[in-house]
């Protein structure tokens, strides 16, 4: 049985435990990148493992590739999973990837069905270890004849407590221009029989204290459209679906000063011999204006919020450093800026927060909150957090798929006890397992 890992540069430390352990070393494997270096680097940890140059955009050359292996692990960017499914579909081959099912993957499935294959997709983190905690709670729910009531979900990957000393309490793990730009995402939940929306660009907007781990200083925003797992989760029954995203508190903030200032647009500008001081005076109107009435728009601009003013110096985002050539748009600059600053070095460590929080109710008419919280630590000069809860869920259902023990075909989530099962018990011997707390809500308001 052989397997091919297709890659690229930014999502370098999503692969890294693709081969940990008993997964998938016995088996011939692949593992392809547009960083060749890279590649080499992985495999060389690992035996039976052969490193490529491989270009996700070179359809040919991964067309060719896809023929010789059994299973193909896709970490390229989301919107390029539907071409390789179409190219494992075509070969034969069954296909396995961290990222959300978007609607051409589920059409995909439809074609890989009726073919006997299995195109298995959101077996990461989030998405991925989030389904299979969530989907164990409801199932023990439901076999209790509880009724779920509410059902909230957060997770973020973040730098560890202690390397937060930033004005976004964030550093990068991938490319910042992609982070960054799910701030601008528009979102859709449910709360209290209500469906609420958040427009784009509103989301930062959106943010709220969480207080479910008092331990750390998080803050919290809702997620994508939450609403799709009403039908998904089996949660008909629920007034209340929020799936949303951790920060340390002060990250909204941040980013709302980037966003109103005009650092988030991403047309096409002539910037050079520009200072990023320069850049933000275009972008409040004068690239000429002097000192004062620059300092009183900016002012005006970001709602008199002295700290705003205060989170874009400390970026670098005022000073008269040259924006690098080759840059050409406000929206590049900043990410070239926060890449050069922000991004996680190897001799710092990381952590991921996921915290379910599940209203049931009883047959008895009792009513409790049930608390999932999963809290992993990165390792300094070792394994990321990141690199743990995205890259052992798909060595573990790479393997299982390889065993035969995934019987589904098409588009398959991890939402059966027949996956989430295993891949947790799995995940448990790693030390990767959640935290139950539970508590009687009598009378209270709850989520």
């Amino acid at each position: 049985m052989k397997i091919t890992c297709n890659n690229n540069s930014y999502m370098k430390i999503t692969c890294n435990n693709n081969n940990n352990k008993n997964y998938t070393k016995e088996h011939p494997t692949k593992l392809g990148s547009i960083d060749e270096d890279q590649a080499i680097q992985l495999a060389s940890r690992y035996r039976n493992t052969v490193p490529q140059y491989l270009d996700g955009g070179n359809r040919r050359t991964l067309k060719d590739e896809i023929s010789k292996h059994d299973i193909v692990i896709s970490l390229l960017p989301n919107n390029m999973h539907p071409f390789i499914a179409d190219m494992c579909i075509d070969a034969r081959r069954d296909m396995l990837t961290a990222s959300y099912a978007q609607d051409a993957m589920r059409k995909a499935g439809a074609r890989a069905a009726v073919k006997g294959l299995t195109l298995m997709n959101e077996v990461g983190l989030d998405p991925g270890i989030d389904h299979m905690l969530a989907m164990r709670i409801f199932d023990e729910v439901k076999s209790g004849h509880g009724v779920v009531e509410s059902f909230t979900s957060f997770c973020g990957g973040l730098p560890a407590p202690q390397y937060t000393n930033n004005p976004l309490r964030y550093k990068f793990t991938w490319s910042p221009r992609g982070a960054l730009l799910t701030a601008l995402n528009e979102a859709k939940y449910l709360k209290d029989g209500k469906v609420m929306h958040v427009g784009e660009g509103e989301l930062m907007e959106a943010t709220e204290e969480f207080d479910a781990i008092p331990g750390f200083n998080l803050e919290s925003y809702p997620n994508r459209d939450s609403t799709t797992y009403t039908t998904a989760y089996g949660l008909e029954s629920a007034h209340t679906i929020i799936r949303g995203t951790l920060r340390y508190k002060g990250y909204s903030s941040a980013v709302s000063s980037l966003i109103n200032i005009g650092l988030f647009k991403n047309q096409t500008v002539d910037l050079s011999g520009y200072t990023y001081r320069d850049l933000v005076k275009s972008l409040l109107g004068d690239k000429n204006m002097n000192d004062e009435k620059f300092m009183a728009l900016l002012l005006q601009r970001l709602k008199n919020d002295k700290q705003q003013v205060v989170t874009l110096r400390k970026l670098g985002l005022l000073s008269g450093a040259p924006i690098p050539e080759g840059v050409t748009s406000p929206l590049d600059a900043l990410a070239k800026k926060l890449l050069d600053s922000l991004m996680l070095p190897p001799d710092e460590s990381d952590v991921v927060i996921m915290s379910h929080n599940v209203g049931v109710r009883w047959p008895t008419g009792k009513r409790e909150n049930i608390r999932s919280n999963l809290v992993v630590y990165g390792e300094e000069d070792g394994w990321s957090a990141m690199a743990k809860t995205v890259g052992l869920p798909i060595g573990i259902a790479a393997e299982m798929m390889m065993n035969g023990q995934v019987k589904e075909r098409g588009c398959v989530l991890p939402l059966s006890p027949a996956i989430y099962q295993p891949m947790l018990t799995k995940l448990e011997d790693e030390g990767i397992s959640e935290r139950r707390e539970r508590e009687d809500v009598d009378d209270m308001e709850y989520f």
